[in-house]
């Protein structure tokens, strides 16, 4: 927030691709340092050290800071005077009203501090892959991920381990087919979740934040597609994570996969004051580009078949 408040509205930041002067740019660079040296453990998810954080992504930052936008809303909130209440149920919902913004705090900084332990495993595996690259054992340092703790324990005590190129790939793909699965709320039996196919017409979940909103759906399954959301779009994401609030200063509405009334996406969505529906099963398998509308009264989600990217 403070690199945006410094730098937006700056008539020498244009859109990504901007050339600053070398003033501009060498002060840019030393405020993203020092927001990567606060921030940069950060990354799409906080339980997963295999996940690339923030640090590892400077170029992706800045042009996050370049392209942001004031966050938009029709929306007019009304004070406690205004809401004319009695006097009783004003007192009660102040006293309600500071103690869910105090937990809404709290709840994001334990979540950060939570983000930041788990990104400790990630220097030492990713140290662990460099070496094992460098011994042809693994094709890249981020194969790492795809071997168990017990067969990683295993190489590091040889000298000469034997390559594990072919297995780093049989469960990629496995991981690439999983993907698709759809968990039920609740499992019962040993039955492998089946692979669904999107429906048609419209899907369904539970509101969590007022408003409608129509535009393009923008299908956002990790950092690697944050740069790709445009100023509007229906941001559509599996969960969000601490690491995924910037994405909500550009959306026009946001979708979920998973959460509830006191999830993330909920919480930061009413911050931003757009719609919000969570719990959509099979929101991630929509066609990126396509249109829908997200109403954020009653938890649906229409999908047009009229056009792409309007």
């Amino acid at each position: 927030r403070a690199l945006h408040e410094r730098y937006f509205g700056d008539p020498e930041i244009k859109p990504e691709g901007a050339i600053l002067s070398p003033e501009k740019e060498e002060q840019l660079k030393k405020d993203i340092d020092q927001f990567l040296r606060k921030f940069g453990h950060l990354s799409d998810s906080g339980n997963d050290c295999s996940s690339i954080p923030w640090r590892e992504t400077p170029d992706l930052i800045r042009r996050m800071i370049v392209r942001q936008k004031a966050v938009r809303s029709e929306q007019k909130f009304q004070s406690f005077e205004e809401l004319k209440l009695p006097w009783m149920q004003r007192i009660l919902i102040g006293i309600v009203f500071r103690r869910t913004s105090r937990f809404a705090v709290d709840r994001e900084k334990i979540s950060s501090m939570y983000t930041y332990g788990y990104g400790q495993f990630r220097t030492c595996f990713v140290k662990l892959g460099e070496q094992l690259a460098r011994q042809e054992v693994l094709e890249d340092r981020e194969d790492v991920y795809y071997l168990y703790l017990s067969e990683l324990s295993e190489l590091a005590g040889v000298e000469k381990p034997a390559p594990q190129k072919a297995l780093v790939s049989s469960r990629r793909q496995d991981i690439e087919y999983y993907r698709e699965a759809v968990l039920p709320e609740m499992i019962l039996g040993n039955e492998q979740p089946p692979v669904m196919k999107t429906a048609k017409g419209s899907l369904h979940g539970i509101p969590t934040s007022i408003g409608t909103y129509s535009g393009p759906a923008r299908i956002v399954n990790g950092i690697e597609d944050f740069e790709k959301i445009q100023d509007g779009d229906v941001v559509i994401i599996p969960y969000s994570d601490v690491g995924w609030t910037p994405l909500f200063a550009k959306a026009g509405a946001v979708v979920s996969e998973s959460g509830g009334m006191l999830s993330h996406t909920s919480i930061v969505a009413r911050e931003y004051r757009i719609p919000a529906v969570v719990s959509v099963a099979g929101a991630c398998r929509l066609e990126d580009g396509s249109k829908v509308t997200v109403n954020g009264y009653n938890g649906d989600v229409a999908l047009h078949t009229e056009g792409r990217d309007y």
